[in-house]
């Protein structure tokens, strides 16, 4: 077969183009944690007030995350079928509405480095919505501290994830601290203003009130989900994961909740996935955004 050089010719060769971006260790998680918050926002601040519970928000911010993991793979791969460099499945208990799953457990696998061992752990969310009116904002109707104290013993790594209708101030300096907080002039004092945010359970065990907590240790969600979660940094790893799962299913005595898998792949031949023994549960087919995400 002769090979035909187009080089001096007007004929343009287009490649298969790829939208995805690598993943770079360095960046990207920053960018992640950006565009998950950015898009978390945004599902809070237009969800309309018939629709304003934890189930149906918290639903959909998976299906976010999944789109959002889906556009990197992995890095210093010469052609356009690389592997993503993230595979997150969601489950759901069998015949539960799709709406009915407020709280998450998040699982992470990946293999450790020079090895073909594969570990996971895994982070718990139990999400609370303030009130959807815009003058009680403050409040938040699902708190308990009686739930909060029974699940705290018995959900290792567990953070209370919170919906905000109306954006509230986060501590987010290297070093928690309370700021003299006045209704009338929040604006000027300095911090990020996020609709999600994250509170370590055990701290709102003993502090007990949701705005000082926010306002000492808030951290926005998306941070929190890629550099403790994601990351691998803070997850439970004291025992298997479907012992630690049915260990907090066995506490929440709630609506049905989710669980969301993530594997994390670091070279092209990784293809592998967390095996669940939960016949209980079936995944989730997530419909297509209607809406395509643009990143900045």
């Amino acid at each position: 077969m002769t090979k035909i050089d187009y080089s001096d010719s007007d004929v343009e060769v287009m490649n298969d183009f790829d939208p995805r971006k690598e993943f770079d260790p360095k960046n990207t998680p920053n960018v992640i944690a950006d565009q998950i918050q950015k898009t978390v926002d945004e599902i809070i601040s237009h969800c309309p007030d018939c629709d304003w519970n934890e189930d149906l928000i918290t639903y959909k911010i998976v299906e976010n995350l999944r789109n959002i993991l889906s556009h990197y793979r992995l890095p210093d791969v010469e052609n356009n079928y690389a592997t993503d460099k993230f595979n997150l499945e969601a489950y759901k208990l069998t015949g539960k509405a799709e709406q009915s799953h407020g709280d998450m457990a998040v699982i992470i696998t990946r293999k450790i480095p020079y090895g073909e061992r594969l570990i996971s752990g895994v982070a718990f969310y139990e999400a609370k919505a303030s009130c959807s009116s815009y003058y009680e904002s403050d409040r938040y109707p699902s708190f308990c501290i009686q739930q909060l104290r029974r699940l705290v013993t018995h959900t290792p790594k567990l953070n209370y994830l919170i919906y905000n209708k109306n954006k509230r101030k986060i501590n987010n300096t290297n070093w928690p601290s309370i700021e003299e907080y006045n209704k009338h002039d929040e604006r000027n004092l300095n911090g990020e203003y996020v609709n999600a945010l994250t509170i370590d359970a055990n701290f709102l065990k003993q502090c007990r009130n949701i705005g000082v907590a926010t306002n000492f240790v808030g951290q926005s969600f998306g941070m929190h989900f890629v550099d403790r979660v994601l990351s691998g940094r803070d997850l439970d790893y004291s025992r298997s994961v479907d012992e630690t799962i049915r260990r907090w299913l066995k506490h929440t005595r709630r609506s049905a909740p989710i669980i969301v898998s993530v594997s994390v792949y670091e070279e092209p031949k990784d293809m592998f996935y967390t095996q669940l023994e939960f016949p209980e549960f079936e995944r989730v087919r997530f419909s297509e955004l209607d809406d395509k995400l643009k990143y900045t």
